[in-house]
């Protein structure tokens, strides 16, 4: 008698994730962010012609930094409308840009293939983050470089993110773990391990900005794909309260006076090196 298999839930998540980030157009969010990307290169001081990989690059804010400073790089994404964008970025620029459909949790290159593996708030979203930062340690080489950004526990996208989650709440899954963990030294150091030397992190931050707070939440809701999933799940009465709860948050943490929206964004930038295999 056949046994039956119980179905993976990180695979569920996956593909969950898969399908809500490919709503919306989330290259419009990602474009504010590009400053991200640009000083974690510089960070790196990464070289023309060293090999690159950007892990959940979205529409490519780093792997593009790193193209401009003349590397050999390639994006993936789990998200093809995401590279695609990428690719239409790397072209106007001029820019030499390699990318490939590829789940973070399951990178298709050798052990070693890369001088350099980036995620700018990318890699965090992997439901199986064990087997995330496994991936991002084999496909570097010995000696080579890994630089990661996250959002921190106490970051304006943190804070929204537990609004949101508690109004349309995904059913648990044992042993999952928040993607705000990634914005934590603590945590990464545990992912990563003995796989690398020389870790450091540094809190840093940008913007979001938006014509004002409530405006920015209409804005994620057309353009930020699980915002947009959360508000589909929800009755319209549910969607005001949510939109009401965020755009409050918003402005716990705007600094405009003018009735507009600047909110720093408190991310935490990891870089290491990794140790000899």
């Amino acid at each position: 008698m056949a046994v039956a298999t119980q179905p993976d839930p990180y695979a569920q998540m996956t593909e969950r994730a898969r399908v809500m980030w490919s709503l919306g157009d989330f290259t419009r969010a990602g474009a504010e962010q590009v400053v991200v990307g640009e000083r974690l290169c510089r960070a790196i001081d990464i070289h023309p012609g060293q090999r690159v990989l950007d892990v959940a690059a979205g529409s490519g804010n780093a792997a593009l930094a790193a193209a401009r400073r003349g590397a050999r790089v390639t994006a993936t994404d789990f998200v093809p409308r995401l590279l695609q964008a990428a690719a239409r970025r790397a072209e106007a620029e001029g820019l030499e840009l390699e990318t490939l459909e590829a789940d973070a949790q399951s990178l298709p290159f050798p052990d070693g293939a890369f001088d350099v593996v980036l995620s700018t708030f990318g890699v965090m979203f992997a439901p199986d983050q064990a087997r995330a930062a496994a991936e991002l340690l084999r496909v570097c080489r010995s000696g080579g470089h890994i630089g990661l950004t996250a959002w921190t526990p106490t970051s304006v996208m943190a804070a929204t993110q537990a609004i949101a989650g508690r109004f349309a709440p995904f059913p648990p899954i044992p042993g999952a773990r928040s993607p705000i963990e990634w914005g934590t030294e603590t945590r990464v150091r545990e992912l990563l391990g003995s796989g690398v030397t020389e870790l450091t992190a540094q809190v840093l931050t940008t913007d979001m900005c938006g014509i004002s707070p409530a405006g920015r939440v209409d804005f994620n809701r057309a353009y930020v794909g699980p915002t947009k999933a959360i508000f589909d799940r929800l009755d319209p009465a549910a969607q005001q309260d949510l939109a009401t709860e965020l755009a409050g948050c918003l402005e716990q943490f705007n600094r405009a006076t003018d009735g507009t929206l600047v909110a720093p964004a408190e991310y935490l930038q990891l870089l290491a090196i990794r140790a000899a295999v």
